[in-house]
């Protein structure tokens, strides 16, 4: 059980005795740090209340959501056509455009008219141009495309292509059987062919493959163009080859095409956005959401308008250190330029947390209070609410200057003074460090909060004093458990930069011995981040074992819990996955032929 200093010393405890000269030492408020209003040092270019803007009722947030912007809509027109008139066939109508006799002679005009100007050399292209739609060579542009997309780890593209190409063949071979279009009578059939004739299946299986690999594998911008205007001249060449052929009629060719392009458009704007998972072959992690021209003009103005900053300039920040946002810093005007940080939360972000928490869950059980965010702006106003107490409790930190909404309910902004410090695994670690940073433990002890997260890349040191930063893990009224470990991991932390035995004699000052001992028992494994973890292994010396001998002996405390919720997870997710591996192998042969 962990001891909370209230400034009593019990009898029984030597290494809780404290001088009244180590009771100040407590960390205190800082009195410099800048409000959201008035500006500091390092903060400049804070503007009043008075630059403020507020946006009125009904007026789109800075970067409105428009999945269907430029050529989308021009489809979903085309497509919503098509289905009309295949609405119109497939009903009882007089309407001209719902009788099949209307779109036979039409059909029939252009085939005859293609088969009277026939020659050798157009036949012969033309039976290349069809050869596109083989199964077998369709097969090896699916399967290199679900490779590729593997070898790069989109999971999300991937599990959209591979929707699309199993959703949309049934849907068309079913859609084609309803129609039952003829093919033309009278005239010679130069291609083999199966089924009814429209809307055309070869077609539409070319124009999802392709559209999808562009969607899937080439980079927004330019070089998505190209491939999707390369992919149109294609299939519209293998759509004219066919009916050339005769094997297709026209209005089969072009339905076909229209239809699987659409939904191709569809899937990939509203499921696998851009703006959310961008197409980038660069290293780099994946959370961090692309800074384009419109997303940072569309920043700027949000932080103008709301917060009354002068913010004249953005850029990515701090990107190797940051898994969990996008980081950035932005540029504030004025004659020596200021700066403020800034995250930004996203959809992309909300769903890393819940698979993050649900895997957390199913291996160890509920650590804490665990339970995933529901929204995004959920995410950015819980850690605006934690760094508003870290600041009221006197803990080191930057100060919140607010949050803004970039895009409604899919883009939230969190922006935040700027720590101009170092991180300490690359700072010189004295004793003022090491004491500046376990008096923040301290505070937060005191005040009932935990950060969750300490790590090197979260602790600054500017003046030999530590600041806490990214306190999105952070936890008001942890348990003593979760106490400890933050204790843990910030001695672990400062050892990285100095000898152990000098933390813990450094920390007897403001924890006791039991304390202490409780943080190293409760400390292992999943308690310890990533980056911390990788840096006390790449220490040549033994870290966790030389605190270990200094503290006092306790056993490792249990970090399992059972609990029915964990329970219910665990035979759910088994019980899914094996349903995923019985359905795969009863479908290998169905889902061979379609990919």
């Amino acid at each position: 059980m962990i001891s909370r200093w209230t400034g009593a010393t019990p009898a029984n405890d030597p290494g809780n005795v404290r001088t009244p000269s180590r009771l100040s030492r407590r960390a205190r408020p800082r009195q410099d740090r800048p409000n959201r209003l008035t500006g500091s040092e390092h903060t400049r270019g804070v503007g009043r209340r008075d630059d403020m803007r507020r946006r009125p009722s009904g007026e789109p947030a800075p970067l409105p959501r428009k999945p269907l912007a430029g050529s989308g809509k021009v489809w979903l027109i085309l497509a919503l056509v098509i289905v009309a008139i295949i609405a119109l066939l497939i009903s009882p109508t007089s309407f001209p455009l719902g009788q099949g006799a209307f779109w036979d002679g039409l059909d029939r005009n252009v085939v005859t008219w293609l088969a009277a100007v026939r020659s050798d050399a157009v036949t012969s292209a033309s039976r290349s141009l069809s050869s596109l739609t083989d199964a077998q060579f369709l097969r090896v542009l699916r399967w290199g495309t679900v490779l590729g997309l593997l070898f790069f780890k989109r999971w999300r593209h991937l599990f959209a292509f591979a929707a699309l190409i199993l959703l949309s063949q049934p849907l068309f071979f079913a859609l084609s059987n309803r129609l039952a279009r003829p093919r033309p009578d009278g005239i010679e059939i130069l291609a083999e062919w199966s089924d009814f004739a429209g809307p055309s299946l070869p077609v539409a299986a070319l124009a999802i493959t392709l559209a999808g690999m562009s969607y899937a594998l080439a980079v927004s911008g330019r070089t998505r163009q190209i491939a999707l205007v390369t992919s149109g001249l294609v299939v519209g060449l293998v759509g004219f080859a066919r009916v050339y052929l005769a094997v297709d009629q026209t209005t089969d060719a072009v339905a076909g095409a229209v239809l699987a392009a659409t939904a191709t458009l569809l899937v990939f704007r509203l499921w696998v956005p851009d703006a959310m998972f961008p197409v980038s072959y660069s290293r780099g992690k994946t959370a961090h959401l692309e800074l384009t021209e419109l997303r940072a003009a569309a920043i700027l103005t949000a932080v103008r308008d709301k917060l009354g900053l002068r913010a004249i300039d953005v850029k990515s920040f701090g990107l190797e250190s940051s898994g969990g946002s996008s980081p950035l810093l932005i540029t504030l005007e004025g004659d020596d330029p200021g700066y403020v940080f800034a995250k930004l939360y996203a959809q992309n972000h909300l769903r890393s947390d819940r698979w993050y928490k649900l895997g957390r869950s199913l291996l160890y059980g509920a650590l804490e209070d665990e339970r995933p965010f529901r929204t995004v702006r959920a995410m950015a106003q819980h850690e605006d609410y934690i760094m508003r107490l870290m600041e009221s409790a006197g803990v080191p930190g930057p100060a919140s200057h607010g949050m803004v909404e970039v895009t409604q309910g899919r883009e939230y902004l969190l922006v935040t003074e700027f720590i101009d410090g170092t991180e300490i695994s690359t700072a010189a670690v004295d004793d003022s460090v090491v004491d500046s940073g376990l008096a923040a433990v301290r505070s937060m002890w005191d005040a009932g909060l935990a950060h969750r997260d300490i790590k090197p890349g979260n602790v600054l040191v500017r003046d030999s004093d530590i600041f806490l930063i990214d306190v999105a893990f952070g936890e008001t009224r942890p348990s003593r458990w979760r106490e400890a470990v933050d204790l843990a991991n910030m001695m672990l932390t400062l050892s990285l930069g100095t000898a152990p035995p000098r933390v813990y004699d450094a920390a007897l000052k403001y924890f006791s011995q039991a304390d202490i001992g409780e943080a190293f028992a409760a400390t292992r494994g999943v308690t310890i981040p990533s980056e911390l973890k990788r840096a006390i292994r790449n220490d040549p010396r033994d870290l966790m074992g030389e605190f270990r001998l200094l503290a006092p002996q306790r056993a490792p405390i249990r970090i399992q819990r059972w609990t029915r919720r964990r329970v219910a997870l665990l035979t759910t997710t088994l019980l899914l996955a094996a349903l995923t591996v019985w359905l795969a192998v009863v479908n290998a042969a169905l889902v061979g032929n379609l990919l």
